[in-house]
């Protein structure tokens, strides 16, 4: 059995490597199991194998779980006869993270078991069961986890397991790019000389008509000077006609939503901006680096959000004027591959817009 659980681990090592972020994962499990009631059945050891897939943020629970377990050679009381067990089941699996690295959960599911020798009333049935766990990430490419279980078959025997899991994720999400902002050439228009036409008694001139400069996304720069033609109303641009942006380029401590003093400037400059434009509001949208899981990252963009609104709402400004979302890890401008890249992506930025 311990060959087989290591040939497990090392296999799905290989086939499942870690991505960055992930929508599944497999466990490879082992443990006990302490039958409670009238089974008539001893203590006995089991492996299993699971898959867990994701659920959408719409879904009260974060996983569904599909499981195997098999006891083997499980002895009975009082007897020299032994059984095999096999068990299938199903879990719904909510997950209440305590930092990037762990979580605590709890599950509850249904399942079947099936019994090679039948004896003692212990025949092959359905079963309940509901347990808690904790599950605690050593790398990125594979998490540890503890768990205790219980199972109430449905003729009322019960039974207590408690195992250990290998945990590794696979399956990358799809993601928006690294947003790239590409410069276009700005071609002068050609002036092309007045022609007059010349009568032989009287040189007659035709009337120059003046054409106003286009400015067809309104946002007060002329088409051939705008560097963004397709701006939405009611933004601030800066004179190329893009969407003013300030970037508060805020390298958050790992796993953390407070605002460096380092930053007092750039936040000084939001507030100026606001003192001096008061027809205007700010949105402030955070965002995160890949690591840790997608739910995780959520609330802490939301966190970096909200420090910076309360940053600016203590330094004078209505917070009638400000809003702000999280955007988790949706919108990366830098790779996360490297230190640097998710140093830049730990960031909120700070959008203006004509109440």
């Amino acid at each position: 059995m311990r060959r087989l659980m290591l040939l497990s681990i090392v296999f799905a090592s290989l086939v499942f490597g870690y991505q960055g972020d992930y929508k599944n994962e497999v466990t490879i499990t082992g443990g006990g199991v302490k039958p409670e009631g009238n089974l008539d059945l001893k203590n006995e050891l089991n492996f299993g194998l699971r898959y867990g897939t994701y659920l959408d943020s719409l879904s009260p629970f974060d996983m569904l779980e599909f499981g195997y377990e098999r006891a083997s050679s499980v002895k009975y009381k009082n007897s020299t006869f032994d059984t095999n067990i096999n068990r299938y089941f199903i879990n719904l699996v909510k997950e209440y993270e305590l930092s990037k690295k762990t979580a605590i959960y709890s599950l509850i599911g249904v399942g079947y078991e099936d019994f090679t020798k039948e004896m003692f009333d212990n025949e092959d049935e359905g079963f309940f069961q509901y347990g808690v766990g904790i599950k605690h990430w050593i790398m990125d490419s594979f998490a540890l986890k503890a768990e205790i279980r219980h199972a109430i078959n449905f003729d009322s025997d019960n039974n207590l397991f408690y195992n250990l899991g290998f945990v590794i994720p696979f399956g990358k999400v799809t993601k928006n790019e690294p947003i790239k902002v590409e410069e276009e050439k700005i071609v002068e228009p050609e002036i092309k000389p007045i022609e007059t036409k010349v009568d032989k008694k009287v040189e007659v001139k035709k009337p120059v008509k003046i054409t106003p400069p286009k400015d067809s996304d309104r946002d007060g720069v002329i088409d051939d000077k705008d560097k963004c033609p397709n701006t939405p109303p009611n933004r601030v641009v800066d004179s190329n006609g893009c969407i003013k942006v300030i970037t508060l380029r805020i390298n958050f401590e790992y796993d953390k939503a407070e605002i460096p003093n380092s930053y007092n400037e750039k936040l000084q400059e939001t507030v100026n901006f606001l003192r001096e434009n008061p027809e205007y509001r700010v949105k402030l949208e955070g965002h995160t680096d890949s690591r840790g899981s997608f739910k995780y990252n959520q609330k802490l963009s939301e966190k970096r959000a909200k420090a910076v609104a309360d940053a600016l709402i203590g330094l004078g400004i209505g917070k009638e004027r400000i809003s702000y979302e999280g955007y988790g890890e949706n919108l990366p401008v830098a790779s996360n591959a490297t230190k640097e890249g998710r140093a830049l992506n730990r960031r909120v930025e700070a959008k203006f817009y004509r109440y």
